[in-house]
């Protein structure tokens, strides 16, 4: 029944990914906020135990990884500029992926499949034949997924299904996420983590703040349940990229858009000080969250800033680093991996997978991101999806401080795709052509009729 399950979700991304259909992309959100969730139930219902290397749970990997079908077979369709940065994405990807079979074997492959399901995403809509109405309609699609993530988010909290407990219970994570009693867990949803559930709805609600053009069915109130959950979740990391790229958006666009986000702020200080106060759970979420107001103190902070400063000399005496499968997925897949993993510091853990030729590759291709997206906007293109395309990257590249971000699939990857994409460039204006001046001198020509 597993099998079938999984063969049942793989099916239609086959099919459209068989037709070249740009609702693949939109199919692929939808299996990665769901799946764990669908696993979940196959595992307490029909299989009537846990199982850790469940098949359901490949299903993102599998339909990101499909992306790459319909992308690569139009990679001559990139600009220049562009085919360059998916060539510096993919040395960083080939260097990680040597290195790490030789040190994690089959774990290499597992974690080059979670770099494939963002990258595969990030060619897929910047290659694809499109205008900005599907390019909105991915990011709705986006949205809606997260809409079901977070209502079932709620649902969760206030009853802490069998299922949702029997997992929990599984894999031991009974006092890290809380106790198993309504109002008293860390949500994580149909998600495998409180972690990347937080992010999968912090990022679909990004769009919705910096445009009116991007949000879904109930507007700004979806905007307030998407963040309610996010604060379920207890993730407080998420809320940093949200405010950075919010700031950043009217900063590095001439202050456009800053209503938009001035009005965020203003929903952010009244669920602080009086939404909070009366969510169920108040005093366990209050207490939690009040760690944020001295992050000297804060042991999450600390921690990060130790594991970063610990990792610099590291990466410098690790040239090659250790490969893809040294942390993340394939690290879990496998069983552990190798000793030395950072997956608490983006930065760290990006030159520990890829060494410094592939880590320094990875990041001359965010510069050339960065580049590609002011030139096209200094040529005169006044596209949305390249101011925000930008505060998106400079924020990521902020975040990465914290962690590692782009090593899976996620929203701003698609983002960046799509301002890559050719319909982002600047339309040519025609050149006015000189009319002929006539001499001062010159005698007309008489103006010759017939009779």
């Amino acid at each position: 029944m597993e099998l079938l399950v999984t063969l049942l979700i793989i099916l239609p991304a086959l099919y459209l990914a068989a037709t070249r259909s740009s609702y693949l992309l939109d199919y692929a959100f939808f299996v990665v906020a769901l799946n764990r969730g669908i696993r979940r139930l196959v595992d307490y219902y029909l299989n009537g135990a846990f199982n850790p290397l469940s098949t359901i749970s490949l299903t993102p990997l599998i339909v990101s990884a499909l992306l790459l079908i319909p992308a690569f077979s139009r990679f001559h369709q990139l600009t220049p500029r562009s085919r360059n940065v998916a060539m510096l994405i993919m040395v960083a990807l080939g260097h990680g992926m040597v290195i790490g079979f030789m040190n994690a074997g089959i774990g290499a492959v597992y974690s080059l499949g979670e770099w494939l399901a963002g990258f595969g995403a990030f060619l897929f809509a910047a290659t694809a034949p499109v205008g900005s109405r599907t390019a909105d309609r991915w990011l709705k699609s986006s949205g809606y997924s997260a809409l079901l993530v977070a209502l079932y988010g709620w649902f969760q909290y206030l009853t802490i299904p069998v299922w949702d407990a029997f997992w929990v219970t599984e894999v031991n994570f009974v006092g890290y996420l809380g106790q198993l009693r309504p109002t008293e867990m860390s949500v994580f949803s149909t998600m495998h983590e409180r972690g990347p559930c937080a992010s999968f709805l912090a990022w679909a609600a990004i769009p919705m703040i910096l445009h009116s053009r991007w949000r879904i069915l109930g507007g700004w109130l979806t905007i307030v349940l998407l963040f309610s959950v996010v604060v379920l979740t207890m993730s407080r990391s998420m809320f940093i990229i949200v405010g950075l790229v919010a700031i950043l958006q009217p900063a590095l666009s001439k202050g456009r858009g800053l209503g938009r986000v001035l009005f965020f702020a203003g929903l952010l200080a009244i669920g602080a000080s009086y939404g909070l106060e009366h969510m169920p759970g108040a005093s366990r979420i209050t207490k939690r969250f009040d760690t944020m107001k001295d992050i000297q103190k804060d042991g999450s902070y600390q921690g990060r800033l130790e594991i970063f400063t610990a990792g610099i000399p590291w990466v410098l005496q690790h040239p090659l680093g250790l490969g893809l499968g040294s942390s993340g997925f394939g690290a879990g897949r496998i069983g552990g991996g190798v000793k030395e993993g950072w997956c608490d510091s983006g930065y760290i853990e990006v030159f520990s997978q890829f060494g410094w030729i592939g880590g320094l590759a990875f990041f001359a291709a965010m510069a050339q991101i960065w580049g590609e997206l002011t030139r096209r906007i200094r040529l005169g293109s006044r596209d949305p999806f390249l101011f925000t395309g930008r505060a998106v990257l400079l924020g990521c590249l902020v975040f990465l401080y914290v962690g590692n971000v782009f090593g899976g699939f996620s929203l701003f990857w698609v983002f960046l795709g799509i301002s890559l994409n050719r319909f982002t460039r600047p339309v040519p204006q025609p050149r006015p052509v000189p009319q002929p001046v006539p001499h001062f001198f010159e005698t007309p020509q008489p103006i010759l009729t017939h009779a």
